[in-house]
């Protein structure tokens, strides 16, 4: 299985970070959200276990969480008011925000639809669902905005009958086969030899 390591300054720009999730399990180190600590922790993310270590007060900590903890693979987008520029982000989302790890950090748009394939495919390797972190910080599934989908059982176009073991509709105009002695044939074969 291979193996990548990847770190923060990954990518054309400085701040960019893009992992890739055909790749598990994947190393790198990034700035993540809660406290803060003199060191970049490092991540260790496989299909079914993440592992942090990073310093806490002082303390070398290890942080392992199994994957199903996590709410999902969330992707968000923030800007900066004074450049105007527009952060994505695709994260790993655990219900506290200081354990929730980003997996892509973009800086610019022009690769929009490669973020949203990498959302996409981190969701699928994963096993985990996909989330949108709106603006005021709500979290719902891509699908909320269609309103709920009924889902049920299909009823069928025709009732039950206690008639079922019949023929089918379409046979009944067709008349039944009969059976009649087949004549067998019996001889010799004949060779023409020299």
């Amino acid at each position: 299985m291979a193996n990548a390591t990847v770190s923060a300054a990954h990518g054309a720009r400085g701040n960019d970070l893009r992992l890739d999730p055909f790749a598990l399990p994947v190393r790198y180190s990034a700035a993540l959200a809660g406290p803060a600590s003199a060191t970049t922790p490092a991540v260790y993310i496989d299909r079914e276990m993440a592992i942090v270590k990073r310093r806490l007060g002082g303390i070398p900590t290890t942080l392992s969480t199994p994957v199903s903890a996590f709410r999902g693979v969330a992707v968000r987008m923030s800007g900066d008011a004074e450049t105007g520029a527009i952060r994505t982000t695709v994260e790993l989302m655990h219900r506290d925000p200081a354990m929730s790890l980003p997996l892509v950090v973009v800086e610019d748009l022009g690769d929009g639809e490669d973020v949203a394939a990498d959302w996409q495919a981190w969701g699928r390797a994963l096993g985990l669902p996909l989330l949108i972190v709106d603006g005021d910080g709500t979290v719902r599934a891509p699908l909320d905005q269609l309103g709920p989908l009924v889902v049920g059982q299909a009823s069928s176009r025709r009732a039950p009958s206690a008639l079922k073991g019949r023929r089918p509709r379409f046979l009944k105009r067709r008349k039944t086969g009969f059976y009649k002695e087949i004549e067998t044939l019996y001889g010799r074969e004949i060779i023409a030899r020299d």
